[in-house]
């Protein structure tokens, strides 16, 4: 289905053209709350580079911030390049969570981040045979 939808769409070649692609998403849930870290309901704009494992979304916890985030590192920063945090290695940070642990910032920013780019990720795995894990 997915090669069907991709292939009506221009195929991989047209996929390749493009850089990265933008929606808005909303993000919320029990889960956020039993974390520390309730959401609210606005609508925020993420971004997603294409063909490299970088990701970003704004605003994040004020208007005049983003998140950016690559495998090696994780950061909310302003919208004039301003460091707010910033976490390197940011997978290892969760090591010893228990279901109760708080999240921090970076923490909800990296758990947010990694369920729209398992979604994206998997997409295009199946397109092109891949398995991921």
């Amino acid at each position: 289905m997915l090669v069907k939808i991709i292939d009506a769409h221009g195929g991989m070649d047209r996929w390749h053209r493009y850089e990265k692609v933008e929606a808005t998403i909303v993000s919320g849930g029990g889960f956020f709350a039993l974390k520390g870290a309730p959401q609210d309901a606005n609508p925020r704009r993420m971004t997603v580079w294409l063909h490299e494992e970088r990701s970003s979304v704004s605003p994040y916890g004020a208007p005049d911030q983003r998140t950016m985030f690559t495998p090696e590192r994780i950061a909310i920063e302003k919208l004039d390049g301003t460091m707010v945090a910033e976490r390197y290695a940011p997978r290892d940070s969760f090591a010893g969570h228990q279901m109760n642990t708080p999240w921090d910032p970076p923490a909800s920013c990296l758990f947010q981040r990694r369920g729209l780019m398992d979604l994206s990720h998997h997409s295009l795995s199946a397109r092109n045979g891949w398995r991921s894990c």
